[in-house]
């Protein structure tokens, strides 16, 4: 069954990018994404395309680690750019 607080604390923005890829994983694994609306089930398709998420609701934590620490080191590029910009 649908956790209704999980959803609305996704729609609000209160969960983590750890806490949402669980939440679409739950979701995914017991075909509960087919009952909630199109931009959810973009959203999964999407974490699973990205290798977030198998189709049976299986997370890939080194996937999701790998794109984490490289969204990390984007933005410390983009920091280094603007702090020489400013110097």
């Amino acid at each position: 069954m649908i956790n209704v607080i999980d959803i609305e604390q996704y729609e609000n923005g209160y969960l983590n990018f750890e806490e949402t890829i669980k939440l679409f994983a739950r979701l995914i694994e017991t075909n509960e994404i087919a009952h909630l609306q199109g931009s959810y089930q973009r959203t999964a398709v999407d974490f699973m395309n990205r290798g977030y998420i198998m189709h049976d609701g299986t997370i890939d934590w080194d996937v999701v680690q790998c794109d984490i620490e490289e969204a990390e080191y984007d933005a410390f590029l983009r920091y280094e750019k603007d702090l020489a910009r400013c110097r």
